[in-house]
């Protein structure tokens, strides 16, 4: 009956073993599942949606943000400050604003915004006379005013102006009626669109200026920006397809003038690069070997710009300071960039737009752009697909991660890869100017952290409490712990490793098992092999199976122990002790004393699950498990307790006190093995 008892145990402590394993495997697996659905679920979300690109479009603000190196104006006296020029900032781009000040030094004179052209005529001449690299009036001269010719005079001397004008994005009802020379004029910028473009416009008409200050001008560029969703400009289009054309933004046409080439040597390809050849070495920030620079672009034309600060970046002066009679005696403004635009926000019919840094002028857009290009600090970000894969390996790693290690070290985990990824987009942000999807990941790393650790939570405190209160019927407590730990321990199929075996069997227990009645017998036996059984768990071992009376037990699994051989020893030593206690006990009750005769040995074996599908042990086989059986029984020839063989001796033999028995054959090996009775542990 205790045999059954016993056996049916057993089965239940391995089959425990195989279902803690599938159970675990099941974890990995779920918890890889879980993050793969959150992954999928975001790359949707990103991809066919628009719900997280407020949440980019912030964090793309959040990198400039970061990366702002310049300081706020500081005030010395009234009228005076003292401000520092923005170290990313080029020192050949010059903004001469129509600020606060401009509009009270002229109001005082009785002149109003918008100022006469005679005004602009003057300003032009004094500014042409500093012979600046090219002008830009960031200023629409659509209609016909007085002073026309002489503005337009001033224009032509000085041979280094550029005009903008508007792309509407809306039919005009009310056509100028010079549209059509005007149109005749700013063809002469156009350039063929590339035939493989296959986009739709998103401009219904153009409206240059007049056909007198156009013909003047060096060039006619248009103006437009176009904001994205969250109303923050973060792009200029260098090219605009209308009617078959493309047309070029002032920004495109200024770098061009700067770099003194054609129009031949641009090449258009959308969705790729503006491609602006033969520049002279000199001029370029970066110089490369075919001396061309491709600006990337998108499928409309726009080029992302490199923002370098917030208002005031780049050097400026009052318009007022150059509207005068005369000419400029100095180099100061020689080969320069000058920009001419509104600069106030009073008093003036404002053009201020939203930028990565908040709000900044029309005009200052412009000169980041041309910043931008000059110094060949493009933006590039990354694709769509590459946003994806960086989604698709963090829920890799948080799939095969999060499960593996505990919640203290998952949290860990989970902090030092936000950290990681926050970090590192900042800095490929701002050594590289490359951006990389940012918000979304945070978002996954954050909802694959909690949906994981919730399930944890629930489930697998539940499994491991289960799971200890049944095996600590069969195993160490010690044993239990680290398998808890270390779950991947549990390994099904067979290996081949070093191990120790203990066989111990009762002496004449048929002859004892005669005299008692079957309920003292089992009573008997169990209080026997309960403090058997206690000893082989105190030393760390493993159960293996109890055979009617005898006990088998090893050491070295699934728990790998480098002392496997001392810690059988010391097992057996301490079970003839403690059963010398329990016949002293037992012959003062009346019970029979029980003797017994225990065989180690140490060597090569298979140990691992093994049986059918319907019935599984864990368990060993080979001839070195058998050797450990036979040197049990070999007790009774020599007369001895503990018999180990010369494999367990050369592992403990500074350890233990054994005398030499004899050397026996074995079934399985060609030589005969040396046998020792050991005696006792020194230590």
């Amino acid at each position: 009956m205790h045999n059954i008892d016993s056996n049916n145990k057993k089965q239940n402590y391995y089959t425990i073993i195989r279902v803690a394993t599938m159970q675990i495997n099941k974890n990995q697996l779920l918890s890889l599942g879980l993050s793969l659905a959150v992954f999928i679920i975001l790359a949707f979300l990103y991809t066919q949606t628009k719900l997280l690109d407020g949440l980019e479009y912030g964090a793309v603000n959040f990198r400039f943000y970061l990366r702002d190196p310049s300081e706020k104006a500081v005030k010395l006296q009234e009228g005076v400050k003292m401000s520092r020029k923005n170290p990313r900032s080029r020192d050949d781009i010059i903004i001469l604003g129509i600020d606060e000040n401009t509009i009270r030094e002229f109001d005082n004179e009785g002149i109003k915004w918008p100022f006469p052209w005679s005004y602009h005529a003057k300003f032009t001449r004094y500014v042409g006379s500093g012979n600046p690299k090219a002008m830009f009036f960031d200023v629409m001269f659509l209609d016909h005013k007085p002073y026309e010719e002489d503005f337009a005079k001033a224009i032509k001397e000085a041979n280094c102006v550029f005009l903008d004008y508007p792309f509407e994005t809306e039919e005009v009802d009310v056509k100028y009626t010079d549209i059509d020379e005007r149109m005749r004029i700013l063809d002469i910028y156009s350039f063929p669109v590339d035939p493989n473009d296959t986009s739709m416009p998103w401009v219904e008409e153009a409206v240059p200026p007049t056909p007198l200050l156009s013909q003047a001008a060096i060039g006619l560029g248009f103006a437009n920006i176009r904001p994205d969703a969250d109303h923050v400009n973060r792009k200029v289009p260098l090219v605009i397809k209308y009617k078959g054309k493309y047309y070029p933004s002032i920004d495109l046409l200024i770098v061009m003038h700067y770099y003194g080439i054609t129009k031949k040597d641009v090449s258009i390809s959308m969705g790729k690069h503006i491609k602006l050849s033969n520049i002279p070495k000199e001029k370029m920030a970066k110089p490369t070997p075919d001396n061309s620079i491709s600006i990337p672009i998108d499928d409309e034309g726009f080029m992302d710009i490199n923002f370098i600060g917030g208002p005031g970046s780049f050097t400026h002066y009052p318009y007022y300071y150059f509207c005068r009679d005369g000419k400029i005696q100095n180099t100061s403004i020689k080969d320069k960039i000058i920009l001419i635009a509104a600069y106030a926000s009073t008093g003036i019919s404002t053009d201020i737009h939203k930028s990565p840094y908040g709000d900044l002028f029309g005009i200052e857009h412009h000169a980041n752009a041309l910043n931008t290009i000059l110094n060949q600090d493009f933006i590039l970000k990354f694709t769509t697909w590459q946003n994806i894969l960086i989604l698709f390996v963090i829920a890799l790693l948080l799939g095969f991660t999060l499960n593996q290690v505990s919640i203290v070290m998952s949290v860990a985990f989970t902090l030092g890869l936000t950290l990681f990824y926050i970090i590192g987009s900042y800095l490929l942000f701002d050594m590289f100017n490359i951006i990389t999807i940012f918000a979304s990941p945070i978002i996954q790393v954050g909802t694959t952290f909690s949906i994981i650790i919730a399930y944890r939570v629930l489930t697998e405190q539940q499994e491991k409490k289960y799971i200890r209160q049944t095996f600590s019927k069969f195993v160490s407590k010690t044993v239990v712990d680290e398998l808890l730990k270390h779950p991947d321990k549990l390994k099904l199929g067979g290996d081949k490793k070093i191990l120790t075996v203990l066989f111990s069997d009762i002496r004449s227990f048929t002859t004892i098992s005669e005299k008692m009645t079957p309920e003292e017998l089992v009573e008997h036996l169990n209080e026997y092999l309960q403090a058997m059984t206690d000893l082989v768990f105190k030393y760390d071992g493993t159960l293996d199976k109890y055979v009617g009376d005898e006990i088998m037990a090893f050491w070295g699994a699934p728990i790998p122990q480098d002392n496997h051989a001392l810690l059988a020893c010391k097992c057996a030593v301490e079970m003839m002790q403690v059963l010398e206690q329990l016949n002293k006990r037992w012959v003062q009750m009346n019970k029979p004393a029980l003797h017994i005769g225990i065989g180690i040995n140490t060597g090569e074996m298979v140990v691992g699950n093994m049986g059918s599908s319907s019935r599984m042990d864990y368990t060993l086989m080979g001839d070195n498990v058998n050797l450990g059986a036979r040197l049990e029984g070999t007790n009774k020839q020599y007369g001895t307790n503990i018999i180990i063989s010369e494999f367990t001796y050369e592992h403990v033999k500074d350890h233990v006190i054994a005398r030499e028995l004899d050397l026996v054959r074995v079934k399985g090996k060609q030589l005969p093995v040396k046998i020792y009775e050991l005696i006792d542990v020194k230590d």
